[in-house]
């Protein structure tokens, strides 16, 4: 694939994740931007979820990130007020887009 189409999946992707993403920031108190702009959206996930920012840095670590992302799902869950055990496992296995 070339740096154009890979730059359109990129943008596609951005898209996505913003359209997902925007209402539960501005449910936490957050500008509805800060869900659209790439690695911050991330250090801002982790304010809401009252988590240290360097766990970001793990989201991007190669087999760390298959366990910090299903944590970082279930502490967003859990932040809003979703602690069942129905919940969790919702968001487990619909990875992550219960939320």
């Amino acid at each position: 694939m070339s740096w154009t189409g890979w730059f359109i999946f990129f943008l596609v992707v951005q898209v996505i994740h913003f359209a997902g993403t925007w209402k539960l920031y501005q449910i936490a108190g957050r500008k509805a931007w800060e869900a659209a702009v790439p690695v911050y959206n991330a250090i801002v996930l982790m304010k809401i979820i009252n988590r240290p920012w360097w766990w970001t840095i793990l989201l991007f670590v190669p087999i760390v990130n298959l366990i910090m992302f299903p944590v970082v799902w279930v502490e967003t869950l859990r932040s809003f007020g979703r602690n069942s055990t129905t919940d969790t496992i919702l968001g487990l296995v619909t990875l992550g887009l219960y939320i």
